[in-house]
């Protein structure tokens, strides 16, 4: 298009012009947009939504509302789940009624008392189905007295509490932004959905065995059930982290397609996960009553990480005195050599400092592990090619590389790649269904009583509690709550009368109660794959970042097998009864594997087994960088940018 036919043509070549503006930031916003669109398109679905009660109290009421019901469960992948019951004098009934709700606004009421003999078949084999997720509040209780009193087994139930607390972990909210005044249902209806609950406590301890339930009980029960599909809904607006920007723009077939295939993969690491905390937290809202449960404190998704201020490479370069290259490094680690005499500035911009002694080794540049570490690397996201606000990504993570051999987890920058916000998002999601995978192969699990190092002991805690009131503060309790105390005191350690001697020790009493057979996720895990060999591990979550990221930007030379090639090597270098040889052992074949690797004692200019041994520190290693040569004087080339 030649510049005279744009001048005769300006209203055409304005219009070109302003299309091909708006295509292009509607292309650089993409993302932002296709978010925007799956949010309204989620809120949509809760506000369009017709609710439709049905009253099942018989085989013959369920079989005419089941088919729907499973199918828009299927569509959806989750339902919403609760139980309602009587309490006598303190005593649960069993369950009377039974809450399942879709998010559509199917809202099934199963009157299980009035069909107790006759519990269909098919009821049963939905509530077993764990692809079909029951979410709510508290939801594993009411599936545990639904076994008790009617031998139904419920699986696939999500906590909504956990999603809470996820979301926000991954995407916190400003300060300015309230947050839930408590974690019960109504508070969190309140919170995400703008809906405000019947709680009136005449209606939720109304009599659920009634031959008829008034239409406030019905109205009570479905909301309960529907309001937790919902909320769920609510919480995909950040937990759900689009892959594809075209999604939100799908048919509505297509659409729950993907619908579903999130809701599972980020409720996958809570399934069938009891959500523990404070008694004032969980009973708000909730409108039961009963023993408080353990509180714990609910572990970090990931550890704590910050947006980059600064770029991570600086490319600076190492040369042996021959000019090859070595690595490269940050500026303050190429200086150091010069600030000690080892090495002399070629060029300051680029920096390059060439060694002033002969290395012990020189760079496998024949392979890729070699040519890894000579390149230079850009400070992008690996997976998108974003340039801003980058995040540091261990591909292995912490709480499984901690507890490798010194060999497999010092100086690792090949596991160490740069990730914008939204894709550490994205990944941080895959990792926790990937750990959870791990959990159940090896019988590690996560956040459970069992990874708990060290409890708290309530009662003690409550004795504990009723002394430091009494000692600290007894002339400004009332005569009627010091006796209360004081019979706390006794009762507990079961003593007719106690001095302020006794007191003052029961205050310094220790609550804490310690979990001899704690042994944590990670170490677990680790332990498997030492009996197999360790680098199987490495490589597996290697694997994992690829399957599950796509990266389309890593460095040349990234690979899963990175560093088995000098492994072996290295092993060989060493005699059979070497104890570092061991460590190689473990790392590559295992502790019940066989190593099939013979002797070969190192030639000139590779380092040797009798300048390494398991005694010599970081500082006087001879190892050099990642597979490179170490320094012939003892000294070390520390890390390549991004690996320590």
């Amino acid at each position: 298009m030649s510049v005279t036919w744009l001048r005769e043509h300006p209203g055409l070549s304005a219009g070109i012009f302003l299309g091909v503006g708006v295509t292009g930031g509607l292309v650089y916003h993409s993302r932002t947009i296709a978010q925007a669109v799956k949010s309204a398109r989620l809120m949509k679905t809760v506000r369009s939504t017709n609710r439709r009660v049905y009253i099942v109290n018989s085989e013959e009421s369920w079989s005419q509302v089941s088919s729907l019901l499973l199918r828009e469960a299927r569509l959806e992948g989750a339902i919403g789940f609760d139980c309602e019951w009587v309490q006598v004098r303190g005593k649960r009934r069993p369950v009377a009624l039974l809450q399942l709700a879709s998010c559509a606004g199917t809202c099934v009421l199963v009157r299980l008392l009035q069909m107790k003999t006759s519990i269909p078949q098919t009821l049963k084999e939905f509530l077993a189905d764990e692809t079909i997720l029951k979410v709510g509040v508290g939801p594993i209780e009411d599936s545990n007295y639904l076994a008790m009193d009617y031998n139904m087994q419920v699986k696939g139930c999500v906590d909504l509490r956990h999603l809470v607390l996820m979301s926000r972990t991954l995407v916190p909210e400003p300060n300015s932004k309230p947050k839930p005044k408590g974690m019960g249902l109504n508070a969190l209806s309140q919170h995400y959905l703008q809906q405000t609950l019947d709680k009136d406590w005449r209606v939720r301890a109304s009599d659920w065995e009634a031959e008829e339930l008034t239409q406030r009980q019905k109205n009570y029960a479905a909301e309960d059930a529907l309001v937790g599909v919902h909320i769920l809904v609510a919480l995909l607006q950040k937990l759900w982290i689009l892959q594809s920007t075209i999604v939100p723009f799908l048919p509505s077939l297509q659409w729950h397609k993907h619908l579903s295939s999130a809701v599972h993969q980020i409720c996958l690491p809570f399934v069938d996960q009891k959500f523990s905390m404070n008694k004032s937290e969980q009973n708000e809202g909730s409108g039961r009553s009963g023993p408080p449960a353990v509180s714990q404190k609910v572990k970090p998704m990931t550890r704590a990480f910050s947006i980059r201020k600064g770029p991570l490479y600086h490319n600076c370069q190492l040369r042996a005195p021959d000019d090859q290259p070595l690595c490269v490094c940050d500026p303050k680690k190429a200086w150091w050599y010069v600030e000690k005499g080892l090495g002399v500035v070629v060029s300051e911009e680029p920096l390059v400092v060439r060694l002033t002694f002969e290395p012990s080794g020189r760079p496998q540049v024949e392979r890729d592990d070699g040519r890894f570490y000579l390149q230079e690397r850009q400070n992008v996201c690996v997976s998108c090619g974003k340039d801003q606000s980058y995040i540091r990504k261990n591909v292995v993570p912490h709480e499984y590389r901690k507890h490798f051999p010194d060999i497999l987890k010092d100086h690792q920058s090949h596991d160490v790649v740069l990730l914008c916000i939204e894709c550490h998002k994205i990944s941080n999601l895959h990792d926790q269904s990937f750990r959870h995978q791990l959990a159940k192969e090896f019988s590690a699990p996560i956040g459970t009583e069992q990874d708990v190092k060290v409890s708290i002991d309530k009662s003690r805690k409550i004795v504990r509690n009723a002394a430091s009131a009494l000692v600290n503060n007894k002339e400004n309790i009332p005569e009627e709550r010091i006796a209360v105390l004081e019979k706390v005191i006794k009762d507990y350690f079961n003593v007719e009368e106690f001095d302020d001697g006794f007191l003052k020790d029961v205050v310094k009493m220790d609550i804490k109660i310690w979990n001899d057979d704690y042994q944590s996720h990670g170490h677990k895990v680790y332990e498997g794959y030492e009996k197999v060999g360790v680098v199987k591990l490495e490589q597996r979550w290697r694997e994992h970042f690829l399957s599950s990221m796509k990266p389309k930007h890593l460095p040349d030379g990234w690979s899963v097998t990175h560093n088995f090639f000098k492994m072996q090597l290295k092993t060989s270098h060493f005699p059979p009864d070497h104890p570092e040889r061991m460590k190689y052992k473990i790392a590559l074949v295992g502790t019940e594997g066989e190593l099939e690797i013979p002797y070969s004692p190192p030639v000139k200019g590779e380092s040797s087994p009798s300048s390494s041994s398991a005694s010599q520190s970081r500082e006087t290693t001879p190892e050099g960088v990642f597979g490179f040569p170490a320094l012939s004087s003892g000294n070390m080339i520390h890390c390549v940018e991004g690996g320590c």
